[in-house]
């Protein structure tokens, strides 16, 4: 029985006022730091430091002001099915949301929350309200409970309408599927995107520099301008090494994000549900129904395929505004994992016994036109005059096409009467899976260019976001199309 009685206003732990006041104050740190920079550095604007000092204060006592009104108005209880929780004092709000509309119950621990040993308690719904369904500051054993309590497949009803949690059975054990060491995580950080990671640095990097810019206008662009007399002025070889010193800052970047992520990660089966914990100066600690899986998408790339890896994603029922966020990852899978995992939530695999339908040729043709010969004739009336141009025309067309076949190569589809699975990428390959009894809608779409080729296009809605299958013969997508429109409304199996 639980012993935490939630149709009681509760408050969270008073450990709370600590994260309340260093949030507000990173806040307006993150909202004002342009200005604090100027008072740090501009000493001729505040000569008098009593006055800089009282400003200070006065600035440090609403902050405590507001740090304690939030706290006595933050109130979270459980009352006809709902979970309620209330906050703000000027403008107050209030969020309600139907026990069994909830997707998952997960827990979170910053490192300012593991010295104060609290944990944030996020509850995950399919509407745009769940990214303000937080608890930030909640005593671990009080959150384990809670979430007992809101878990959507440990509640019963009861007759007279009140929600009990369900008993586990006696002998339940967790299984733990995947569990990452120390050198799986260096194989995982050394296969990542490194272009993508050095791309993040450079793009970090120029925010912050137009901002300073902005501030000290003068001083920035001198030394801009004295950045790019250096680099005109270098050789080759400097400007070689200054490429390897980007793909090394790249390559450190990934591994060290990759472990600051998924330090300690372990993927953990439960009775009708998967558990994530990883972390390790953000831990999470997330569930995963199985019913709430809309799909399973798993991806490997060269250097994955290298160390025999994937990379997987569980997709639940999210609105537009908080897609990325509810995003449930597990990097480092094996083939058995990967199989242990479909076969646990789709049954059986049959799919692979099916034909896999291709994507027209013209696909390709269509891809080779976007990616090739627009960004050609774009470019033509600025540089045909430089032979250097022409060089870099034969070249990208040459590489656009390659990419363009690989795309083609692995954009397939197969179906029976229960699955899909759909196939993309290039350079790495993507596969995902769901069952049909989850779509929520399909999409038939057909250009004029398609229209005479007898060729379209599908996308198969859920609610997780949509699948693409491009360029398919126009009778067999209509079949599909028909076919899964029959199978959506005579479906009587629960899609979430």
């Amino acid at each position: 029985m639980s012993n935490i009685d939630l149709s009681i206003p509760t408050r969270q732990s008073a450990k709370g006022l600590v994260l309340i006041f260093i949030f507000s104050l990173r806040q307006f740190i993150k909202m004002f730091w342009p200005l604090i920079l100027v008072v740090v550095f501009q000493e001729k604007l505040f000569k008098d430091l009593f006055i800089l000092g009282i400003a200070v204060l006065v600035l440090l006592f609403l902050l405590v002001v507001h740090t304690i009104l939030y706290y006595l108005n933050f109130l979270f209880y459980i009352s006809n099915g709902e979970f309620v929780l209330k906050k703000g004092y000027f403008r107050k709000k209030i969020l309600t949301v139907p026990l069994d509309r909830i997707q998952s119950v997960n827990t979170k621990q910053n490192l300012i929350q593991q010295v104060l040993d609290v944990v944030t308690l996020e509850i995950d719904t399919a509407g745009s309200v769940a990214k303000e369904l937080k608890i930030q500051a909640l005593e671990k054993s009080f959150a384990i409970e809670l979430q007992k309590q809101l878990r959507p497949v440990d509640l019963k009803r009861t007759e007279t309408g009140s929600d009990l949690p369900e008993e586990k059975p006696a002998g339940t054990t967790e299984e733990v599927i995947l569990k990452l060491t120390p050198a799986d995580l260096m194989r995982i950080g050394i296969s990542q995107n490194h272009l993508r990671a050095g791309l993040i640095i450079i793009a970090f990097g120029f925010q912050i520099f137009q901002q300073i810019q902005d501030m000290f206008d003068d001083k920035a662009e001198e030394y801009s301008s004295e950045f790019i007399r250096f680099i005109s002025n270098s050789n080759w070889a400097l400007i070689t090494f200054l490429v390897i010193f980007f793909l090394a800052v790249s390559v450190v970047f990934s591994l060290l994000r990759t472990v600051l992520k998924y330090f300690d990660f372990k993927l953990i089966k439960n009775e009708g549900t998967y558990r994530i914990e990883s972390g390790l100066l953000n831990k999470r600690n997330v569930i995963i129904p199985h019913g709430k899986v809309q799909e399973l998408k798993w991806e490997t790339g060269p250097l994955k395929k290298l160390f025999g890896i994937f990379h997987l994603v569980f997709k639940q029922a999210v609105s537009d505004q908080n897609r990325r966020q509810q995003l449930v990852d597990a990097p480092g899978c094996l083939s058995t994992h990967l199989e242990k995992l479909r076969t646990d939530l789709f049954g059986e695999n049959k799919l692979n016994d099916n034909i896999k339908i291709y994507s027209n040729p013209y696909y390709l043709r269509r891809l080779w036109l976007f990616y090739g010969w627009v960004p050609v004739l774009v470019s033509l009336p600025f540089l045909f005059d430089e032979w250097i141009y022409w060089l870099a025309v034969v070249a990208w067309l040459a590489g656009s096409a390659f990419y363009a076949s690989l795309k083609l190569k692995k954009r397939y589809f197969s179906m029976n009467n229960e699955q899909i699975i759909v196939s993309g990428g290039a350079i790495s390959h993507q596969l995902t899976q769901m069952e049909l009894h989850k779509i929520q809608a399909v999409e038939f779409r057909q250009s004029v260019f398609q229209k005479k080729r007898s060729l379209s296009s599908l996308s198969i809605m859920n609610a997780s976001g949509s699948i693409t299958i491009p360029f398919i013969d126009e009778t067999m997508a209509k079949q599909i199309y028909n076919y899964l429109l029959y199978h959506t409304e005579v479906s009587n199996k629960k899609w979430m």
